[in-house]
């Protein structure tokens, strides 16, 4: 009996144990008779029995199992190559582990291309944002030329000195026409509303034919910072104009 188990371990060449041969470069390649004991050896695996094809045994007091059953075990493969007297022992591809990386890839697949498409939607509110950045470099330049050119024909209106302010956006645009009354007062009393108002309403319609904007705004006393008159007017449309 053991003759008949030795020869088909060693045939198979797939022990799991140290053998009695020296390993390694400088092993010798030799043939030595061996004395097995066999007691009716059981491998349990988390306290279950392993079916053992080639029936374990003690040399030496070393026990002997197949190499191949226990790679099983351990979700090894086990190869034989005779012509190098070689065992090699990799590991099984685990499917539930496979799925997860299978899961995950998937996952940091869809992450880049929610990147990717953030990035893109990034890039293009950058381009917007310095469009309209330009955009408005451009308007406040055109608002800072049409703010000189109101003055300098309004600037003397009816013998007084008339300053004129604008601010704003493209929307809607606020104008301040500022007078000294400490300097003007006598003068500017002598105005008529009507005068007034019709005074505002050729600096509106000189915006207008530049812009498409709704216009609100004030007469203010400079000397007092005190606004005298309000008025407002949306794009196009008739000028209100009242006391403040």
């Amino acid at each position: 009996m053991f003759k008949k188990h030795y020869l088909a371990t060693a045939a198979a060449g797939l022990l799991l144990a140290t053998t009695l041969i020296p390993s390694g470069a400088s092993a010798e390649v030799a043939t030595k008779n061996l004395q097995a004991k066999y007691n009716n050896i059981k491998v349990l695996n988390n306290g279950y029995q392993i079916s053992t094809p080639i029936e374990p045994f003690i040399v030496n007091g070393t026990t002997y199992i197949p190499l191949r059953m226990m790679a099983d075990v351990f979700k090894k493969d086990v190869t034989w190559d005779g012509k190098t007297y070689t065992i090699n022992v990799i590991d099984k591809p685990d499917p539930s582990v496979q799925s997860q990386i299978a899961i995950k890839d998937a996952e940091i697949a869809r992450l880049k291309n929610q990147i990717t498409s953030l990035n893109d939607e990034i890039d293009n509110l950058e381009s917007k944002l310095n469009k309209k950045s330009s955009k408005d470099d451009d308007f406040d330049d055109d608002l800072s030329d049409l703010e000189d050119e109101l003055n300098e024909d309004y600037e003397d209106f009816e013998g007084l000195e008339w300053t004129i302010s604008l601010d704003g956006d493209e929307d809607e645009i606020e104008v301040e026409i500022e007078i000294d009354l400490d300097e003007y007062g006598d003068d500017f009393d002598e105005l008529t509303k009507s005068e007034l108002k019709a005074f505002v309403q050729d600096i509106v319609d000189d915006i207008w034919k530049e812009f498409d904007a709704d216009i609100s705004g004030y007469i203010i006393d400079s000397d007092e910072d005190e606004r005298l008159y309000e008025f407002e007017a949306e794009y196009d449309e008739k000028l209100s104009f009242s006391e403040y």
